[in-house]
């Protein structure tokens, strides 16, 4: 595999919750390596990343749900980073992983079309990803520098520590 796991940056501001975006670029990492397991037709190892990944999607999705969103409507309305917006995004980000793992389940990629339906799944997946980079981007622009802005010392330190604890 072409990339080694991202490690927690040292020079991340831990008192602002853009260090929590670290996840993101896990989630890239996993996510990649799911991908070149199913180029190289590894299917064990392309099913346990994509597990992987998705547990800890759907953990960074319930965090900011659960700890951060409570926070940021304090700030709403905001243009271009509604709350229904991110909710939205998240719905669309696990029906996304529940397609793209029925989609891998059923590949048998050493049969015959075997090839045009990996390709197929990498297209899917490039769609995927191209909505994820979206994402991010609109949380580290809008997101996490208003829950920055918005949140107490309190209740900044409570949930950047909860989240580091949680990893």
């Amino acid at each position: 595999m072409s990339q080694t796991e991202p490690s927690p940056s040292a020079s991340a501001d831990r008192t602002s919750f853009l260090s929590l975006l670290e996840v993101h670029g896990r989630l890239d990492w996993l996510f990649l390596r799911h991908q070149e397991a199913v180029l190289l037709l590894d299917v064990d190892l392309s099913r346990s990343t994509l597990d992987d990944f998705e547990r800890e999607l759907v953990d960074h999705i319930r965090f900011e749900e659960v700890g951060l969103f409570p926070i940021y409507e304090r700030a709403l309305p905001i243009a271009g980073g509604g709350l229904d917006l991110y909710l939205k995004e998240h719905e669309k980000l696990l029906r996304y992983v529940r397609g793209i793992r029925q989609s891998f389940e059923s590949l048998s990629p050493r049969e015959s079309g075997g090839p045009a339906r990996v390709i197929e799944l990498l297209d899917f997946e490039a769609k995927f990803k191209n909505l994820l980079k979206h994402h991010d981007l609109r949380e580290r622009n809008i997101l996490y520098p208003t829950l920055d802005r918005v949140a107490s010392p309190e209740e900044k330190s409570r949930l950047l520590l909860s989240a580091t604890e949680g990893q």
